[in-house]
């Protein structure tokens, strides 16, 4: 029996050797030099180095080309694909590509997605697959024939791809660069993170969202200590907890007032100390000017507690939102307005010289046009309250029938309800943004201290009211715990939320301390992570940007003093 397993033995290293003679005798095919900038392109948009679409067979034989064929679909922009609807999508970035495969793959994927998957899945998923690094041969065999180095067949779900030695070689030199260094603002000991503040902010405010944020890190960083300091929380979720994580470190970058020089003292402040993410922020107007530094340095910008974002979203951004601020309330009104069983054929716009008065103005002027093109708008500015309670006594005087007013403002100017009650107009709808009446609120309830009138719509893009969440209550108890007094319970459970979708988005990162890796984790870790309640439900796609997407129209309830009601439920424009 020992001679005839010896004998075997021998055939086996026999059969061994010739095989690598004969595959180290094969020809190696010479590929022309890769262009960096040309391949980039081929993965993220599908187009080939002659400005054509790429063209690729997928399965069941559904051809795909351009950007559905595009790399970047399944592989995403960071390289570390992912984990959806019980399918795996392997990482390809130069790290993975062109190293042999890591044996302890499987663990990590278990504990990078952490979700609950079919058994078949996690059998397909623990299949061996060791492989030598890629080369750009075997590269070229992968996408064109759809096998691995070390010759097993990929996923049907892998397109088969047209691609000529000139993309083979752009993609090759691109691969090698992609998510091959670690980004900015992370050291051996920190994860930095920075929020952004602005002049003349409201210092409550101001105090709610940093005294927040510091106690957040404070806690983060005590259970990270404890899980380094014993021994049994050496592996956490297959990973070593010393090289997997860092401590987080927070920068408050106060820019002063003036505004024109914004972008530079952003810069200085990322020069002094490089961050890894941007979380909440606070400023008085428009965000446009920060969010259009962190889309050029790409660095995540995480909710910051803005209502007037940028202008502009693209997708794939660095921004996210919770909402598009006024300019969604804008789009909100123009839906009601369109649906009415008898809407105003004469609307009054009465706005503010601040972007909160202007931005939204011109947004409903831009939605009316196109739904209610009839509708007579008249668009008229005011610098004071005094101003406003003037043109509103005018209104009041010389009525013209069948008329809507609408008035935006900036938030800080709490008379406004004040001036619309005494205005005298009761027998014309006033519609009004949410933020009049957030500084008037009591803890979320539906009752004011300031009488509303009865002829009151207010564009509402939060939670009704009356709704019950409980993770607000968790949050609520966490902020008990820590000795944090309530100040402005919106600020604090939103400021909460962001660090916690920072955190639950990070501990799936490893070692890979990567911005658009964290990007990804974000647009997965939305949905999962504690809601505040502050808005109804929470969605992200792939490169999906803005959080809430709607938002209801409420009225003046005539049965209950100073209460809302629903006039137009839940309103996706």
């Amino acid at each position: 029996m020992y001679e005839t397993v010896s004998y075997l033995n021998m055939k086996l290293f026999a059969w061994l050797i010739v095989s690598l003679l004969f595959f180290l005798s094969l020809p190696v095919q010479a590929f022309p030099e890769g262009d960096l900038i040309k391949g980039k392109r081929l993965y993220e948009q599908g187009i080939s180095h002659s400005g054509e679409p790429v063209k690729a067979l997928g399965q069941g034989g559904i051809v795909f080309q351009g950007e559905d064929a595009s790399c970047l679909r399944c592989h995403r922009r960071s390289g570390f694909g992912g984990s959806e609807g019980g399918y795996y999508v392997p990482p390809i970035s130069a790290n993975f590509v062109y190293e042999p495969s890591r044996r302890d793959r499987n663990d990590r994927f278990r504990a990078a997605f952490l979700e609950a998957q079919n058994i078949q899945h996690w059998v397909r998923v623990r299949m061996p697959r060791v492989r030598p690094a890629y080369t750009t041969s075997t590269l070229a065999a992968a996408i064109r024939e759809g096998h691995n180095p070390s010759g097993t067949e990929l996923d049907r779900l892998m397109p088969r791809y047209q691609l000529g030695d000139q993309d083979v070689a752009d993609l090759a030199a691109y691969l090698k660069t992609l998510s091959k260094v670690a980004s900015p603002g992370v050291d051996d000991h920190y994860l930095h993170i920075a929020t952004v503040i602005g002049p003349n902010v409201d210092s409550v405010e101001r105090d709610a969202m940093l005294d927040t944020m510091h106690a957040y890190i404070s806690w983060y960083n005590e259970r990270l200590y404890s899980d380094i300091a014993h021994e049994s929380s050496a592996r956490a979720y297959g990973m070593d907890v010393r090289n997997s994580t860092r401590l987080w470190k927070l920068h408050v970058w106060e820019l002063d007032d003036q505004r024109e020089t914004w972008r530079e003292q952003l810069e200085q402040f990322n020069r002094q100390q490089p961050v890894f993410a941007m979380v909440n922020g606070l400023i008085n107007g428009s965000w446009a000017a920060i969010a259009g530094f962190c889309d050029d340095v790409r660095l995540p910008c995480l909710f910051p507690l803005t209502e007037l974002p940028q202008g502009r979203m693209e997708q794939g951004g660095y921004n996210f939102y919770y909402t598009r601020g006024l300019e969604l309330e804008a789009d909100i009104l123009g839906v009601f307005l369109e649906k009415m069983p008898e809407h105003p054929e004469n609307l009054v716009q009465l706005h503010d010289v601040s972007q909160y008065g202007i931005a939204p103005a011109l947004r409903l002027v831009d939605q009316l046009t196109s739904r209610l093109p009839d509708v007579k708008i008249q668009t008229i500015s005011f610098d004071s309250t005094q101003e406003l309670d003037r043109i509103l006594r005018d209104l009041h005087k010389n009525a013209e029938s069948n008329q809507g007013i609408v008035v935006w403002s900036n938030p800080e100017n709490g008379t406004i309800l004040e001036v619309l009650k005494h205005s005298g107009i009761q027998d014309r709808p006033i519609f009004i943004p949410a933020h009049m009446l957030r500084k008037q609120m009591a803890h979320g309830r539906s009752d004011f201290n300031e009488p509303l009138p009865d002829n009151l719509y207010v564009t509402w893009p939060f939670s009704l009211p009356q709704t019950y969440q409980a993770d607000a209550f968790r949050v609520r108890g966490w902020m008990r715990s820590r000795g944090l007094s309530i100040k402005d319970e919106k600020i604090q459970l939103l400021s909460y939320y962001g660090m916690n979708v920072l955190r639950d988005s990070t501990r799936h990162l490893f070692e890979h301390f990567y911005r658009d890796y964290l990007v990804e984790r974000i647009e997965h870790e939305v949905e999962s992570s504690p809601h505040p309640g502050i808005y109804p439900a929470f969605s992200l796609g792939p490169e999906q940007r803005v959080m809430s997407k709607g938002g209801y129209v409420l009225k003046s309830d005539e049965k209950r003093k100073n209460a809302l009601r629903v006039a137009a439920d839940w309103v996706v424009p």
